[in-house]
């Protein structure tokens, strides 16, 4: 089964190196165009630095349907989140106890842990960015 690509109209292109398709890990990947060396830096990362209660509001107050507003995020410290309010390729990251990328700061970046072949699947994971127990107890009890 292949992906409706207009399903992805309203995802920014910050990761030239990845492309969408179905994930064995849950439900669409982000997966390597070609082979990529151990330390390569695949993206880095931007957005808007805010507490998670914030995050929360703007969350909320947002239409869930629309298909340009998606607030994805990463946690900087336990109460303060990096939020993009547009879907990015980041999105895609599938969560893996054994990934091949891992974030790292100042700049935040994705980089390769280790040598990645085309084709093969990115992943992260999650755990390592500092979570609050809110969200380790809550929605990310479900696949953590």
């Amino acid at each position: 089964m292949g992906i409706d690509e207009n399903a992805f109209a309203y995802v920014l292109d910050t990761i030239p190196l990845g492309y969408i398709a179905p994930s064995p890990v849950h439900g669409n990947g982000l997966f390597a165009r070609c082979a990529i060396p151990a330390g390569s830096v695949i993206a880095t990362l931007d957005g808007q630095v805010m507490s998670w209660s914030t995050y929360r509001e703007l969350r909320d107050s947002i239409d869930s349907t629309s298909p340009i507003l998606f607030y994805e995020w990463n946690a900087l410290e336990q109460n303060t989140l990096l939020v993009r309010p547009f879907r990015t390729k980041y999105s895609f990251i599938n969560h893996s106890r054994s990934p091949n990328l891992q974030i790292e700061r100042f700049p935040l970046r994705v980089v390769a842990l280790s040598d990645i072949a085309q084709d093969e699947e990115f992943l992260l994971d999650y755990r390592k960015e500092p979570l609050n127990e809110e969200y380790l107890n809550g929605h990310g009890r479900t696949y953590l």
